[in-house]
This record gives structure tokens, C-alpha cells and sequence, in this order.
């Protein structure tokens, strides 16, 4: 189960950047705290908007001043470039020397679990992510959520996975992913109205998806509602032909 590309990044940075001081002063004026700050919050914002060499450029210019507190946000953002280019070990290194910096970091936990869970590291993850959501202040708490109910479901956790997928949406009711999660476990466990429910629910929110559409077309059967079997089947061929979710509908018919 993939994560969302918006899930996958915490990238946060100042509502006010101000003006960067120059790193090749070396006067006795500058800030070097803040300086490092800015640069790295210029970096995180270029990553955000993927223009990898601007953040590349910010980062090296953060490391050239003399500063102690931030440095797990450096290195989260070291951690994000490199698991934008792919380079996986990098990118674990750094969001190691992340956590180790500032263990109260909870967006350098929430950007590790969400990695984490990326590689299919799911236990890993499960435990980043639980850390995350004892911190209830944290702004992307129904995100936590979200990524926290899908590792319990992938470590089998399936009675914990509907409690935070249900706290997500408590949290944030138009958040739409944690309705259709939800949905395929009740599913599952062949508890059909309340699977077509959380998907009436997802349908409000969100356009249709190939995933969201084969499932429909199970739960729909399972009720024995045909109209609604058909039209859900149309959808997914007009709309995903080439879809995994096309392929197996079109098995599921010859069956």
C-alpha cells in the first residue's frame, strides 16, 4: 500500500524567511543560529517544490556556519534529498542522525516513518510514528494518524488500524485516504454496510480511484446491488483500462 506523495514529506518552513545573511562574511555580527536556520528552511522549501539543486546549494551553505540547535533539521533535510534521488541508505543514515539529534522532533519522526513504511519496513515505522502521535500538538496529527493505522494493518493490528484511521477522521473529517483504508478492512472481514458506508464517505471527498472503484464493485456484489456492480465496473474500464484493479475486475468476470 503506497503512500500519498504529500504524506510522504513534512517539509516545513517559515511563514517569514527574512533575509539570509551572507555565510561568507565571517563577521562577528552574524547570527550563526539563525543564518543556519534560514538557509536550511530555503532548502526545505526548494525540495518541497523539487528543484534539487537550489536545496542542494542552501544546504552546504548551512553547514558553513557554527550552529547547535536545528541540526535534526538539517540532516531531515539531507534525509529528503536523498530519498528524492533515490539514494535509500543515505537517506536512513540521515534521518538517524535526525532522530539522534533532537528525539523530540516530531516532523523528523513523522518524514522517518513515512520513509520507513516507503521501504516496507513496517515495524520500524509503527514504532517512529507511535512517538509522533504522542505529541498532540503536532500540526499533521491526522497524517500521523493515517500512516500509524496503516502499519498496524500491514503488522496485522487490524482492531488498531479502524481505531486511528477513525481518530484521523475525528481529527480531520474531510481527510478521505483513512475512510477507503478503513473500508477495505470492514470489507475484509465481511462487514459489508459499514464498508459502503466509509466508501459513500471517501466518494464525497475524493474523485474516483481505480482502487476505490474494484473495491465497490466487491462490496456492491456482496450486498447483491448488480446496477451498482455494473456501473462501478464501466467506471474503472473507461476511467483506469490499464489499471491492476481493470485486470482483476476483468478475471473476476470470467469467474
Amino acid at each position: 500500500m503506497r503512500l500519498s506523495g504529500y504524506l510522504l514529506l513534512a517539509v516545513v518552513v517559515a511563514t517569514a524567511l527574512g533575509c539570509v545573511a551572507n555565510s561568507g562574511t565571517g563577521r562577528g555580527s552574524v547570527d550563526q543560529e539563525r543564518a543556519a536556520t534560514q538557509h536550511i528552511q530555503l532548502a526545505l522549501r526548494y525540495i518541497g517544490s523539487n528543484n534539487i539543486d537550489l536545496a542542494r546549494l542552501h544546504l552546504h551553505k548551512a553547514e558553513r556556519f557554527d550552529f547547535h540547535t536545528g541540526r535534526s533539521q538539517l540532516y531531515n533535510a539531507h534525509a529528503l534529498l536523498y530519498q528524492i534521488e533515490g539514494e535509500v541508505e543515505l537517506a536512513e543514515d540521515y534521518f538517524r542522525k535526525a532522530v539522534s539529534a533532537d528525539k523530540n522532533d516530531s516532523v523528523v519522526r513523522y518524514n522517518f516513518a513515512a520513509f520507513l513504511y516507503g521501504q516496507g519496513q513496517y515495524k520500524l515505522a509503527l514504532q517512529q510514528i507511535q512517538r509522533v502521535n504522542e505529541d498532540l500538538s503536532y500540526p499533521r496529527r491526522a497524517q500521523a494518524l493515517y500512516i500509524l493505522g496503516l502499519a498496524q494493518r500491514q503488522t496485522d493490528q487490524f482492531a488498531v488500524a479502524l481505531e486511528s484511521f477513525a481518530k484521523a477522521n475525528q481529527v480531520a473529517p474531510a481527510f478521505a485516504a483513512p475512510y477507503l483504508e478503513a473500508a477495505e478492512i470492514y470489507f475484509a472481514q465481511g462487514k459489508l454496510p459499514i464498508a459502503k458506508r466509509l466508501l459513500r464517505q471517501y466518494g464525497n471527498l475524493e474523485a474516483p480511484s481505480a482502487r476505490s472503484l474494484w473495491l465497490g464493485i466487491r462490496v456492491d456484489n456482496g450486498i447483491g446491488n448488480s446496477s451498482a456492480v455494473a456501473r462501478q465496473g464501466l467506471q474503472l474500464e473507461n476511467l483506469f483500462p490499464n489499471s491492476s484493479e481493470a485486470m482483476e475486475y476483468q478475471q473476476w468476470l470470467t469467474q
